[in-house]
């Protein structure tokens, strides 16, 4: 079983977001951790505070009510989300992070900053729930690699546990780049992700943009990509060209659920 953690400041995005964790959780046979960060009140009324969470939590449990069949917890804690949820990951032994943010639309002030601050901390996979996207029928995944010998290979464990419980093909994907241009060493890698995927069906593509980010997502738009995957440094000769790193501009730009390895 694995143990999936959820992180709420019990917005509208987050509370849509919670819904689509189901089909993930239950493939998995998941154990479903819902957490709330929360700032000391201005009156100093913690025990009111906590109450109000309370009923929060047994709103949530109303409202979705999939969490009986799921094995789930509740757990609120003062402090600051950008720090908290890291060390409650690790405290926990978190296997996955699964968390709302605004996507497509440009940077979301709040949530989103928050996001990516949290990605940078964690060592577990975080998957991000872009409004108005659903986990019910993704179709098929993608994988972006660039075969860089900084990526570390040994996260695709769990995206080929993700793909088999979900049943899903995915595309390799690799932008501007192609067959006569890499080198042996990067051909290596390829073989190396190939038998590490084996057990599902892959299928390794080019693609070419200007832009890394656009690219990536025009491609799994035009492909019928429902989850993009990244690997921890992948497209790292590339990220030297952009002022953020390509994690955390595709957290701002993806209109499509994004798995960080």
């Amino acid at each position: 079983m694995k143990k999936i953690l959820f992180p709420t400041d019990f917005s509208e995005r987050a509370n849509k977001a919670l819904a689509e964790v189901f089909h993930i959780v239950n493939k998995l046979d998941a154990e479903l951790i819902i957490y709330h960060v929360f700032n000391r009140p201005e009156n100093n009324n913690l025990y009111a505070s906590e109450k109000k969470i309370d009923l929060k939590f047994q709103q949530l449990s109303e409202d979705n009510t999939w969490l009986k069949n799921v094995k789930h917890e509740f757990h609120k804690e003062l402090g600051i989300s950008t720090d908290n949820i890291p060390k409650f990951t690790k405290n926990i032994k978190a296997d996955m992070i699964m968390m709302a943010t605004k996507g497509a639309n440009g940077f979301d002030e709040l949530w989103g900053t928050k996001t990516a601050k949290i990605v940078k901390k964690v060592d577990v996979p975080v998957l991000v729930i872009p409004d108005n996207t659903s986990l019910a029928n993704i179709g098929k995944s993608g994988l972006v690699c660039d075969y860089s010998k900084e990526t570390d290979y040994h996260k695709l464990n769990f995206l080929l546990e993700l793909l088999e419980v979900q049943q899903l093909d995915t595309e390799i994907i690799t932008l501007n780049r192609n067959e006569k241009v890499m080198t042996n060493e990067e051909k290596g890698y390829r073989m190396l992700v190939r038998k590490k995927l084996e057990s599902v069906p892959t299928t390794f593509n080019f693609t070419f943009h200007d832009s890394v980010d656009d690219g990536i997502i025009d491609y799994c738009r035009t492909n019928g990509i429902g989850l993009i995957s990244i690997l921890p440094k992948s497209y790292s000769f590339i990220e030297q060209m952009f002022h953020e790193s390509l994690t955390e501009k595709m957290i701002f730009r993806s209109p499509i659920p994004l798995l960080i390895l």
